[in-house]
């Protein structure tokens, strides 16, 4: 029968406390997501993919370039998918202010998809005015909710 050495089992102790306590944090997080209410989670969902889409759809007209491709439009849909984010970020953190930034998102998605929905020709453009659309009805829903 082999000897187990001390050394080896201060360092298989060692391991497996920190991956216990790397392990700790998500199964919190894991947790918490659990106790959200469904729309909250919704919601979330809806503005990451509302952040991806917009994102998509510049960098789509940016590499298409030709008329479509403003400035302006190309910042509209930087500007809303960085609200997305923020947005799906404080929910997540359960921030006191989601229900400000959800009002915010709203407006900001409720523009972008109108936007996209004059140039709905192209099906990216379409895609993307109805992703907003869904996400602005989602956060006007969240900011809304009593509490």
């Amino acid at each position: 029968m082999m000897m187990i050495e001390r050394r080896e089992l201060l360092m298989a102790g060692a391991g497996l406390a920190v991956a216990g306590a790397m392990a700790a944090p998500a199964a919190a997080q894991h947790r918490s997501m659990e106790g959200m209410a469904m729309p909250m989670s919704d919601c979330v969902d809806q503005c990451i993919t509302s952040h991806r889409m917009c994102l998509e759809t510049a960098t789509n007209l940016t590499k298409q370039g030709g008329a479509l491709a403003t400035a302006a439009l190309i910042a509209m849909l930087t500007d809303c998918a960085e609200i997305c984010q923020t947005t799906a970020n404080s929910m997540l953190r359960q921030s006191s202010f989601h229900r400000i930034l959800c009002r915010a998102c709203a407006e900001t998605c409720e523009r972008c998809a109108q936007e996209c929905l004059r140039h709905s020709e192209d099906q990216q453009m379409a895609r993307c005015s109805a992703t907003c659309k869904e996400c602005a009805a989602s956060c006007r829903m969240m900011a809304d909710m009593a509490g």
